[in-house]
């Protein structure tokens, strides 16, 4: 067997049902004359905050103290330190009967947070820590408690779904008897808005996800789909027809309003909203395939808009979304024949395809480092930093329009 043989077979057995300690790997990479890896594992734990998960106390403190570590390892966004290892924090608490209280502090011994969690099971109480930690010190939101919400076609008729950002605790939201699709998460996750075919015509409804009831958006005649929510969940952008030509409309939820903010002469779709509730950006159709347009959202009644088309260079141009910072627009394109995921930065920059192939309806983490997107019916979480992609859903149907919570 040679070295690299060994190293593989080695690497498999360290990793089996837990993940490798960098420390264990570059020992052997060493000792097999293959090169530490030192410099990329040092500059990881520069760059990276080093956190070390200290004791748990009570009856599920083992426990929680195991589920933390692994939760801060996948959240990608720390250098878990060992218990001999220097860190920039420390975390630390108790857990009785999964209920879990944290206590956060820096390398000074300064306390930064003390809270508890008592929702009904441990995982739950341990993923609200790990976001709280990770937004307490990187100022970025987790993405543990995040929820991505997805069509599927799996009961035979496509419904709405939601999952955790791993591609878990799958459940259906919808179970509309024509069809339910395009959904669109509030920022807070109570609600979801969805084209609904129960009508015989396209509608767009909100759904209260805590307590289960319907409504629609608008009195209006007429077509409704493609919705987005205003990043304070106040207002709905979404393309309705009832003055003719479809055109990007905002409504007002609370008072069920609603004011046109394009004028197209083609078919509008996919709005998304820049998130200082300022702009739109959303795909129209022309006849000559569809293109990527920009609009400002009047802040004020009776206040004109801008609107113009924002070039990507490519000629096929849907789905687009902004990222959580406003500097990026991901969207689906074409390339050699074939759906593609891509980034732009905005408003200038060079075209980033993250993916080919098939991929397409891409949709930003809330921290902005990953997108999700499908493939073939699959759905993948794509890492922009690394460029690593993994598959976290599949064998569920036919899986369509991914949206991640804000």
């Amino acid at each position: 067997m040679n070295a690299r043989a060994l190293l593989l077979t080695l690497t498999l057995v360290v990793c089996h049902g837990t993940r490798a300690d960098a420390g264990v790997m570059d020992k052997l990479r060493g000792l097999l004359g293959l090169g530490s890896g030192k410099g990329k594992t040092e500059e990881a734990r520069k760059v990276m905050p080093r956190i070390r998960v200290g004791s748990f106390s009570g009856g599920t403190g083992s426990s929680a103290r195991q589920t933390l570590h692994k939760e801060l390892l996948d959240s990608r966004e720390f250098f878990v330190a060992g218990d001999d290892e220097k860190a920039d924090f420390t975390v630390e608490g108790t857990s009785v009967g999964g209920r879990v209280t944290g206590k956060l502090r820096d390398a000074k011994g300064k306390d930064l947070f003390q809270r508890s969690y008592a929702a009904p099971g441990l995982d739950e109480n341990l993923k609200a820590l790990t976001d709280d930690i990770i937004y307490t010190i990187t100022g970025r939101p987790g993405l543990a408690t995040s929820r991505i919400v997805f069509v599927s076609d799996v009961s035979g008729k496509r419904q709405i779904y939601i999952c955790d950002a791993e591609g878990g605790e799958v459940h259906q939201v919808t179970h509309d008897k024509h069809a339910a699709v395009s959904p669109s998460l509030s920022p807070d996750s109570s609600m979801i808005a969805f084209t609904s075919y129960r009508s015989g015509f396209p509608i767009i409804r909100l759904l209260d996800v805590n307590v289960g009831w319907e409504r629609g958006v608008t009195d209006t005649p007429g077509s409704s789909f493609g919705s987005a929510f205003s990043p304070d969940g106040t207002h709905l952008a979404a393309v309705m027809s009832f003055i003719g030509n479809p055109e990007i409309f905002v409504s007002d939820l609370n008072t069920n309003t609603a004011a046109c903010v394009s004028d197209s002469v083609g078919a509008p779709s996919s709005p998304s909203w820049h998130p200082d509730g300022r702009e739109l950006v959303f795909s129209s159709d022309d006849g000559d395939g569809p293109k990527l347009y920009i609009v400002e959202v009047p802040q004020k009644e009776g206040a004109s808009s801008r609107l113009f088309r924002w070039r990507t260079g490519y000629h096929f141009c849907t789905d687009p979304e902004w990222s959580p910072d406003g500097r990026h627009i991901a969207f689906t394109t074409r390339t050699s024949g074939e759906w593609a995921v891509a980034v732009k930065p905005y408003p200038n920059g060079r075209v980033h395809v993250v993916q080919a192939g098939g991929a397409e309806h891409p949709s930003w983490s809330p921290n902005g480092h990953f997108i999700t997107y499908v493939q073939h019916g699959e759905l993948f979480v794509h890492d922009l930093r690394s460029g690593n992609r993994r598959s976290i859903l599949r064998g569920y149907g036919r899986i369509t329009e991914p949206r991640w919570m804000r």
